[in-house]
């Protein structure tokens, strides 16, 4: 399942002295709010995890899957009411062959939500 448009939209991103970043608005009208908390709805780590690998994608312009996630750090929730606003900042991406890693922070301007290093692979048709 794609989550952009559906869990999230990009507000905008940018390029800014080598590091990549896009503005995210969490749309709380997503099903899976509903059942992720109801009344009090936070974004689930799996679904921040595959934020940051959607957006991966568009940087380097194909389609990828994980192969190795090898640090996740979930530091603060992130809810759709009280954070509908986060940046989602790749510190480093690095290209070794058909490898792609990344390293990703989720935050706002005064709280990181989630940091996240992953390795992936291209999908092949």
């Amino acid at each position: 399942m794609i989550l952009k448009n559906q869990l999230y939209q990009i507000e905008h991103g940018q390029e800014d002295e080598g590091t990549k970043q896009f503005t995210i608005r969490l749309l709380k009208e997503c099903p899976i709010y509903r059942a992720h908390f109801p009344g009090q709805p936070i974004t689930p780590g799996v679904c921040i995890v595959q934020i940051v690998q959607e957006l991966l994608e568009l940087i380097v312009g194909q389609t990828l899957e994980i192969s190795e996630v090898k640090n996740v750090k979930f530091l603060h929730v992130l809810s759709p009411i009280d954070n509908p606003v986060a940046d989602i900042v790749f510190t480093t991406i690095e290209t070794t062959g058909e490898s792609v890693s990344a390293k990703a922070e989720v935050k706002d301007a005064t709280t990181v939500f989630t940091t996240v290093s992953f390795v992936c692979q291209p999908v092949k048709r």
